[in-house]
């Protein structure tokens, strides 16, 4: 399986970093995992602090202002692999406890001493799996449809997503579109290479080492079973 996901360099995060522009890293991460840290919230114990798109918002504003927060997890990958959507999704927990801690002085209330239970953390991390594989999932579409339309392959896409995605058979796309049954064919495993190139690509950006791509592919197809 290592064939099909080539040791690919780690792009647009990394390149970012690199360059000392913040405003591309958030950019990305809000397209990519906004959505998911918000439906995680909505499943966690802290979900009556607030509107989630304004926790969402106001985590995502307080950790990127900091300068550090995204080196350093680059400097926490030299030592442990750690994907860097678990990265904000541990930062998140981080900022929701601070959040409560914030709301219970401001009532004048005891500060709480648990956040969920095990059942409920479990839950809403299930939740957050998911829907961050969809993203990642969706993210790495987005970029197969653009390296496809660039090479004047949109053809090539849209008999793509007509089979792997809406399951239509070729004996059902070959006629609609004028094509052959093994033209077709062609023109998925075309497509699919690209786009198994585009989920390399993201992960990458993960922090996912070469080595670790075919597993973190394996977890992220368990995530969107139902």
């Amino acid at each position: 399986m290592q064939d099909h996901f080539p040791p690919t360099p780690r792009t647009l995060v990394h390149e970012a970093l690199d360059g000392g522009d913040p405003q591309a890293v958030a950019a990305h991460l809000i397209r990519l995992y906004e959505r998911p840290l918000r439906i995680y919230f909505g499943a966690t114990s802290f979900r009556n602090l607030g509107d989630p798109e304004d926790i969402v918002a106001g985590f995502l504003a307080d950790r990127l202002s900091r300068s550090d927060w995204l080196q350093g997890w680059r400097d926490a990958c030299r030592s442990r692999e750690i994907p860097l959507r678990r990265w904000l999704l541990n930062a998140l927990n981080f900022y929701l406890k601070e959040e409560a801690r914030r709301a219970a002085r401001d009532r004048r209330l005891p500060e709480p001493t648990t956040g969920a239970t095990s059942s409920e953390e479990g839950g809403a991390e299930r939740t957050f799996e998911r829907e961050a594989a969809r993203a990642v999932v969706a993210e790495a579409l987005a970029r197969t449809e653009a390296a496809c339309r660039e090479v004047g392959q949109s053809r090539h896409y849209e008999v793509f997503v007509r089979h792997t995605i809406d399951r239509q058979p070729y004996e059902t796309i070959g006629p609609a579109l004028g094509l052959s049954l093994s033209q077709c064919g062609g023109q998925v495993r075309t497509v699919t290479a690209k786009f198994r190139r585009a989920v390399a690509e993201v992960l990458a950006e993960e922090g996912i080492e070469d080595g670790e791509l075919d597993r973190e592919i394996v977890r992220l197809m368990e995530a969107l079973r139902p």
